[in-house]
């Protein structure tokens, strides 16, 4: 990924991931339900439901042959959730994310470095979201997240959320939310 935006939790990092899609009011996202509540919080915050699908017994992932089931024309992202450091199946999921034209932003938060087919969980779709809480995978002095993308204009986006929507001093172009990254 071309692109990254620091933010001060894995829950930002959603957040802003959301954001940047547009995701709102009457919008879907399909996720899992076996993820921490901070996957569901973030979607509810950006106004949409979140809409659940079971999990594979092999990959803790999002199930694919159960996703298309799910998806509906209110459907604007896909959020599967990487667990144990072992990736969803993300080359299908992409596969019927894309056939419909939908985004697909990876929960990678407890797989740093792990790989599928020899691409790295977090760069598998529009955008990657990682925490670095201290007692995950990859830790922080305190607690931090990134969202990563190849699309300048999501990056943009991201950016323009994280610190109130300012993108010049005390012009502030949407409502946004205090994201910045402790110094720490």
């Amino acid at each position: 990924m071309r692109e990254a935006v620091a933010v001060n939790s894995g829950t930002a990092a959603l957040h802003v991931a959301l954001f940047a899609l547009g995701v709102g009011a009457g919008d879907e996202l399909v996720t899992v339900a076996h993820t921490f509540v901070a996957t569901a919080e973030a979607i509810v915050q950006a106004g949409a439901r979140p809409v659940f699908v079971d999990i594979e017994r092999e990959t803790f992932g999002l199930d694919p042959a159960r996703l298309e089931a799910a998806i509906t024309t209110r459907t604007r992202a896909i959020v599967p959730v990487h667990l144990y450091g072992e990736p969803a199946r993300m080359d299908v999921i992409r596969r019927i994310a894309d056939a419909r034209g939908i985004p697909v932003v990876e929960g990678a938060g407890q797989a740093h470095g792990a790989t599928l087919d020899g691409r790295r969980a977090g760069a598998l779709g529009a955008i990657g979201c990682f925490l670095f809480y201290p007692s995950k995978n990859l830790g922080a002095a305190g607690e931090g997240g990134i969202a990563v993308t190849d699309s300048p204009e999501l990056a943009a986006r991201m950016r323009l959320f994280r610190p109130h929507g300012e993108r010049e001093r005390y012009h502030h172009e949407v409502i946004g939310c205090n994201y910045r990254l402790s110094a720490i």
